[in-house]
C-alpha cells in the first residue's frame, strides 16, 4: 500500500486530507478554489446563520464542552434535542451520542450477545462491522451472518437457517457509496414472519427523503415498524452527534449499558444548540429539501446526457462509475488541477475491485451554475480519458457555459484572494511562456529543413 500512495503523490493525485481553509460548495485549498461536491451537508444547513447563531449561543451559556459523560453530565438541552427526535420520529424515547459512528457501535454492542444472530448487508458501513466485532469479542458466541446487498430473497435465506430464536437485521436506508436505498418494507415483512427486530441506519437519508424528511422508512411507509432508527447530525443537520430513537424500555437499557455513550465525553451544547436549530428548518422548512432534489435531478439529468453510469443510485449521492483503480484516480486529479472541482475517488480497499468510481455528492446549497459548469467540465475531462464519449457535451446554449465559466470564476477570486490571483496569474504567465517557446521551436525547426 505504501508503493501505491507514494505512487499517487508523486503524480500529485493523492485525493485525501486536503486541508479545507472554509467550508461549503466552494472551498479554499492552498492557492485555489474549488467548488466541492464531497459534502455530506446535504442541506447546506453547517453554513446557515441560525445555526451559527445557535451554536454560539450554547458556548456562551455552557462553555466549550461538560467535562464529563453523559451519566453525570446530562443538561436540560440534551434532554430537549431527545425529545424532540423521539417526537419527529414518533418513537417513545432517544439518546444522543457524541458522534453517529459512537451511536451505531454503542447500540449493537448493547443488544448483541451469544444467544443472538445478527444479519447484515453484504455493503454494511464500517460503524456496524466494528460494532458486531465489538459485540463478538465480547459474546464470542454471538452468530454473524450477511445476504445479497439489498436482496430480500437472500436476507430470507439467512432468517430461515438462523441458528437462534433472537434475530437482529441491521441494514441501511441510504447507502452512503453506492446512493441506492434499502426495499424497506419487504425487509419489514420478512422480519415480522420469521420474528426478527430490525434496525435501520438511516444516516442519509434522514432530513432529505420521505414526505416530511423523517427518511427511508418514512418514504417506503413503514416508519412505526422499525424496532431501533439511527440517525446523525453529520449530515444533513450540519453540525456533530449521533443518536437512536426506539421503544422506552430499549433506551433506557441502551443509556446504561452503550460503552460509547457512558464513557464517552458528552456531545458540547454547541452541536446540541445546532442540532436543534437544524430540527426546526427539517420539520417547518420544505425548501431546502425541495432544492436539493431539484438540483438532484437536475445534475442526474446531465450526467444521463453526457452517457454516466451511474450504477445502482437514485439519490443525490451519485457514483460515476469507471471501474478501474488508474481510471478513477486520474480523472479526479484531472478535475481537481484542471477545472477546479473536487470529487472523491473510491478506489479498492474501499469499494470492490472493478466497482470504482467518483462519488459525487449533490447539496442544497449548489447552484445551477456551479452544476452547469461542473458537467461540461466532466464532459471534458471524461471525453479525454475515454470515460465518456468525446462527443458529450454539458447541458446549456454556448452562451450559458460562458456565463458559468465567468461566474466560476469570479467566485474563485472571491473565495481564493489575492494569492489565488497571484496563483493564477503565475500559471497564465507559464502556460504564455511554455506557448512562446514552442512557437520559436517549431519556427526554428521549420528554417532549418
Amino acid at each position: 500500500m505504501h508503493a501505491r500512495i507514494d505512487e499517487v503523490k508523486r503524480q500529485k493525485a493523492f485525493p485525501f486530507f486536503r486541508p479545507f481553509e472554509n467550508f461549503g460548495p466552494r472551498v479554499k485549498v492552498g492557492h485555489g478554489s474549488y467548488l466541492n461536491f464531497t459534502s455530506n451537508d446535504y442541506l447546506g444547513l453547517s453554513q446557515h446563520p441560525t445555526l451559527i447563531r445557535a451554536a454560539n449561543r450554547g458556548t456562551t451559556a455552557y462553555g466549550t464542552g461538560l467535562g464529563s459523560a453523559r451519566p453525570q453530565a446530562t443538561s436540560i438541552r440534551h434532554r430537549l434535542l431527545e425529545e424532540r427526535l423521539a417526537a419527529w420520529l414518533r418513537k417513545d424515547a432517544c439518546a444522543v451520542f457524541t458522534t453517529g459512528y459512537q451511536s451505531l457501535v454503542g447500540t449493537l454492542a448493547s443488544f448483541l450477545d451469544g444467544e443472538t444472530s445478527v444479519i447484515l448487508d453484504k455493503l454494511s458501513h464500517a460503524s456496524i462491522i466494528d460494532g458486531v466485532m465489538l459485540a463478538q469479542g465480547l459474546h464470542p458466541d454471538l452468530e454473524v451472518r450477511w445476504f445479497g446487498h439489498n436482496k430480500p430473497s437472500s436476507l430470507e435465506r439467512a432468517l430461515s437457517t438462523a441458528e437462534n430464536a433472537k434475530k437482529l437485521v441491521v441494514v441501511e436506508g441510504l447507502y452512503s457509496v453506492d446512493g441506492d436505498l434499502a426495499p424497506l418494507a419487504d425487509f419489514v415483512t420478512l422480519c415480522k414472519r420469521y420474528g426478527a427486530a430490525i434496525m435501520v441506519d438511516d444516516a442519509h437519508g434522514l432530513g432529505t427523503l420521505g414526505p416530511t424528511g423523517r427518511g427511508v422508512a418514512e418514504l417506503h411507509g413503514v416508519l412505526h415498524e422499525i424496532d431501533l432508527l439511527v440517525g446523525t447530525f453529520s449530515k444533513s443537520f450540519g453540525t456533530v452527534g449521533g443518536f437512536v430513537v426506539a421503544d422506552e424500555t430499549l433506551i433506557d437499557y441502551m443509556k446504561l449499558t452503550a460503552r460509547p455513550f457512558m464513557f464517552s465525553a458528552s456531545l458540547p451544547l454547541a452541536q446540541v444548540e445546532a442540532a436543534l436549530a437544524a430540527l426546526d428548518f427539517i420539520e417547518k422548512d420544505p425548501t431546502y429539501r425541495r432544492r436539493l432534489n431539484w438540483n438532484t435531478e437536475y445534475f442526474r439529468s446531465g450526467l444521463r446526457e453526457l452517457g454516466a453510469d451511474l450504477g445502482e443510485s437514485t439519490t443525490n449521492i451519485t457514483p460515476i462509475m469507471l471501474r478501474d483503480e488508474t481510471l478513477t484516480m486520474k480523472a479526479a486529479a484531472y478535475l481537481f488541477h484542471g477545472a477546479g472541482v473536487i470529487m472523491m475517488p473510491f478506489v479498492h480497499p474501499g469499494v470492490p475491485e472493478g466497482t470504482e468510481r467518483l462519488r459525487c455528492n449533490v447539496t442544497a446549497a449548489h447552484t445551477e451554475a456551479q452544476m452547469g459548469y461542473t458537467l461540461e467540465a466532466l464532459a471534458r475531462v471524461g471525453g479525454m480519458l475515454g470515460f465518456l464519449p468525446k462527443s458529450a457535451t454539458g447541458r446549456g446554449s454556448t452562451w450559458q457555459k460562458a456565463m458559468w465559466l465567468i461566474d466560476h470564476k469570479v467566485d474563485s477570486v472571491r473565495n481564493g484572494g489575492p494569492a489565488h490571483v497571484a496563483h493564477e496569474l503565475f500559471g497564465a504567465s507559464k502556460r504564455a511562456c511554455g506557448w512562446v517557446r514552442d512557437r520559436v521551436a517549431d519556427a526554428s525547426s521549420q528554417k532549418a529543413r
